[in-house]
């Protein structure tokens, strides 16, 4: 799908999350979209596109040369879309600044901003113990996660729509998540050592929109890693026993 004009600008909001990557000058700097009140009032950029970088003073002051053109990512309504934008300049500091040319298309990369992505490593849960209480961590296997929620393994089933807290490390731009989600299903899955259970677990509104477009844009990157390996991206049946 492919968003131009009135579309696009709506895309083009004031405080939305983007990407911008440059392998080659090893640049990979996440910012907000910036506007002014008077183009937060027409609805879309004029001129150029603002973006401020979350990144150090150092790395700041390292300005490419005008020209340059970027790949970017920004979160819209259940995407990712991907456009490439040219640098034109940079703000005075202490402000962290770069000025883009302004797309005149942006392509959606995903489906939706659920999207799961599988990710082979140890996460950390809370689960609810008999009088509604989260006992002490424990250490359980990651199945996937996206940006609504997270499904890991446990050798039992556990209550629908309780109550429990994650914590998942190690993830690009984040360092580690800690929030809490409701289980919304326990999927038997028979394996030759037995049965053991999907727990598919939902963040819902307990994150914020900001959090939520940051996780989406870090599973987004741990997609993309697999691709750069070469590796396929597997999809996962939680409802049938394999």
């Amino acid at each position: 799908m492919t968003l131009e004009g009135d579309k696009l600008a709506a895309l083009l909001k004031h405080n939305a999350s983007i990407h911008i990557i440059e392998t080659a000058l090893d640049i990979d700097y996440y910012g907000t979209l910036e506007l002014s009140e008077e183009e937060q009032a027409a609805g879309h950029p004029a001129g150029a596109l603002a973006v401020r970088l979350d990144i150090s003073v150092g790395k700041f002051v390292n300005t490419p040369d005008a020209g340059r053109v970027f790949q970017c990512h920004l979160t819209g309504p259940g995407c990712v879309y991907h456009f490439a934008a040219a640098y034109r300049s940079a703000s005075q500091l202490p402000d962290t600044i770069w000025y883009l040319d302004l797309p005149t298309r942006a392509e959606r990369i995903q489906l939706r901003d659920f999207v799961r992505v599988p990710i082979p490593m140890s996460i950390e849960v809370k689960l609810p113990g008999d009088h509604g209480s989260l006992k002490n961590y424990a250490e359980v296997d990651l199945i996937d996660i996206s940006g609504g929620g997270l499904c890991f393994v446990h050798h039992e089933p556990l209550i629908i729509d309780a109550r429990l807290a994650v914590r998942v490390p190690d993830l690009p731009h984040i360092g580690t998540l800690e929030t809490e989600g409701t289980i919304r299903r326990a999927t038997p899955i028979e394996t030759n050592l037995g049965m053991t259970y999907h727990i598919g677990v939902s963040f819902g509104d307990v994150l914020t929109t900001r959090e939520r477009e940051r996780l989406v844009q870090s599973i987004y990157q741990l997609q993309q890693s697999y691709l750069r390996r070469g590796l396929k991206v597997p999809q996962i049946d939680h409802t049938k026993r394999s």
